[in-house]
């Protein structure tokens, strides 16, 4: 009875479309050869692309061109102890990206806002750093991933 439970319930989960993130490439980009202008986000919108069935190409082969119009990265107090001493952080990614195909911009700029909480304690200072970084990183990811989703949603020409 358990198994023909749990069977049923991996069906159902299948059936509804849920994928794990990551695990299933994105719908149909509308260009395949891609020039990325990412800048700090170079490497991870590159992945990003080749995920999606796309390919990063230098300019006399793209079809179509992403680049990253602005980015910035804040780092605010979130909460406070009774101490007055920092218990959490709040890091806060802006990224605003433009496509287009020869100079003429392909839709409305992409504008994208990722913000995550890291927690904080003075006693555990030698390893903030290192996990600080990883956010960082993880939320680059993440914000190249939400780019080239934007993506497969442009009309092709």
């Amino acid at each position: 009875m358990r198994k023909l439970i749990l069977i049923t319930g991996l069906l159902a989960l299948s059936a509804c479309g849920f994928h794990l993130k990551g695990n299933q490439p994105y719908d149909h980009l509308p260009y395949k050869n891609w020039r990325v202008e990412g800048g700090e986000l170079q490497q991870s919108l590159e992945n990003a692309l080749r995920l999606a069935d796309g390919v990063p190409v230098d300019a006399s082969h793209a079809q179509a061109a992403i680049s990253i119009t602005h980015l910035s990265a804040e780092k605010n107090v979130l909460t406070i102890t009774r101490a007055a001493s920092i218990n959490e952080y709040l890091l806060v990614l802006r990224i605003t990206a433009q496509a287009s195909r020869n100079g003429a911009p392909l839709g409305e700029p992409m504008e994208i806002m990722i913000r995550r909480p890291m927690r904080y304690a003075d006693n555990e200072i030698l390893g903030k750093k290192e996990d600080e970084a990883m956010i960082w990183q993880d939320m680059r990811q993440d914000a190249a991933q939400q780019i080239v989703r934007r993506l497969a949603f442009l009309k092709a020409q």
